[in-house]
């Protein structure tokens, strides 16, 4: 997907979630970072709580959402906007949202909404290719905004890049170690040390890479799609989600067993037929309620409303994980 829709520049945002796993573009060119401190030989390993925490908190099986500040057109919604999207979040049970980072208002609209309703946020620091990855002022200015508006009480969870890997932005060495420098940044800044930062890839890229990543994890997050996955049709969406978080855990048993999440899982509502996966109104229903019954106490499920900026993508769904009319 673009970094970016095509709007006026002073109102675009400064960058955009990524897509779902299996539709992402081809890996762009591994980013050039500027010199990185040593990883985590001299750095001690995480040793957070579990979920069962202060910042964690649950309502039956709902927990988390993906909200992003932007309008339709990719613009960054008014203030009255957001007010009201985080009230019908709150009205729905919710408890905490998801930001992937930290433009576009989020800690001038997102954020005092979120403390006048009583929802925990997980924060984004999101890293992209070339001079914007791992340790790069992009990043660390978003690492800062963090470090200087964000209320201490209001972080459930700070995640560092959003598939990154996945993407090809990051080496995982690379990710260790800025994970490690997220972390030493926000303690010294006097964030508690029940607050933890991890980062999020598909359940693949965790197999595949994520060994390295694993003692410089607090808790455990991947990303799960089941629409992507031919077998899986609406009503199987739940187990599969159980399942496949269950199997990714495996890669970092001491980080899953301080908590292990979904960071992204959604359903189309529109698109083609993916083998079993349909996208259609019914079939979100259908795979979302299944998605809650089975995780929705430990995901973030995706997304708060469609995004029509975005190109259409593999099988034309990636406009339409819109959930929130289907989460009464």
């Amino acid at each position: 997907m673009p970094s970016s829709p095509a709007v006026p520049q002073q109102s675009q945002p400064a960058t955009y979630p990524a897509v779902p796993q299996q539709s992402q573009p081809a890996h762009p060119d591994t980013p050039k970072p500027k010199p990185t401190p040593s990883t985590s030989s001299a750095q001690p390993k995480p040793t957070q709580p579990s979920g069962g925490n202060g910042h964690f908190p649950t309502n039956g099986d709902k927990w988390s959402i993906t909200y992003t500040p932007y309008a339709k057109s990719g613009q960054c919604k008014e203030a009255s906007e957001v007010a009201a999207d985080i009230e019908k979040i709150a009205g729905l049970g919710f408890t905490t949202i998801r930001v992937y980072n930290t433009d576009c208002g989020v800690f001038e609209n997102v954020v005092p909404e979120c403390e006048k309703h009583g929802l925990k946020i997980i924060y984004g620091i999101y890293l992209e290719a070339g001079d914007k990855g791992c340790f790069s002022e992009y990043a660390n200015k978003q690492l800062d905004d963090i470090k200087n508006k964000a209320p201490k009480d209001s972080a459930s969870m700070v995640i560092v890049g959003n598939e990154c890997m996945f993407n090809g932005n990051c080496q995982p060495e690379q990710l260790a170690s800025y994970i490690d420098h997220v972390r030493d940044e926000l303690r010294g800044a006097g964030f508690p040390s029940t607050v933890p930062i991890t980062t999020t890839e598909p359940v693949d890229v965790w197999e595949s890479k994520g060994a390295a990543l694993c003692d410089h994890i607090d808790v455990f997050v991947c990303q799960v799609q089941p629409y992507f996955t031919q077998s899986v049709s609406a009503d199987m969406a739940g187990d599969f989600a159980a399942q496949q978080l269950e199997q990714a855990s495996k890669v970092c048993p001491e980080a899953a067993a301080r908590g292990a999440y979904i960071g992204e899982i959604g359903w189309p509502s529109q698109g083609q037929t993916n083998g079993k996966a349909v996208a259609s109104p019914d079939a979100q229903r259908t795979a979302m309620h299944k998605i809650q019954e089975a995780v929705g106490d430990k995901a973030s499920v995706f997304s708060y409303q469609d995004d029509s900026w975005k190109p259409a993508g593999a099988y034309g769904v990636e406009q339409h994980f819109g959930c929130i009319d289907v989460l009464s």
